[in-house]
């Protein structure tokens, strides 16, 4: 790979939009999409023993999580298009909450 094509795939990555870019808590994601994201997201979810690890664990691959409406939301790091509600991903807010206690303050 060439100086230029490195160049351009980095900017592609910088800018361009992840794959999680365009969806939306309005518009839920198609059933393989989201047995992708469980998939992805199962180890994060299953062994972080506190919320600042989830958090942690999320950022490193791609995500962030981010309360409103008194939901817990996935939210895609780069486009900060939020994905789906945390119950959608078969870990609800409230269970989480039972591990981990009370949601913390997330700037």
């Amino acid at each position: 790979m060439s100086f230029h094509d490195q160049n351009d795939e980095v900017e592609k990555l910088t800018y361009g939009q992840t794959a999680w870019g365009c969806a939306s808590t309005r518009e839920r994601l198609d059933s393989e999409s989201m047995m992708l994201l469980r998939a992805n997201l199962s180890e994060p979810m299953t062994t972080a023993d506190s919320w600042p690890t989830l958090r942690e664990m999320l950022r490193g691959k791609g995500f962030d999580m981010k309360p409103r409406a008194g939901r817990l939301r996935l939210v895609d790091l780069q486009s900060r298009v939020e994905i789906c509600t945390f119950g959608l991903l078969g870990h609800p807010r409230v269970e989480l909450e039972k591990r981990f206690g009370g949601l913390p303050q997330m700037h």
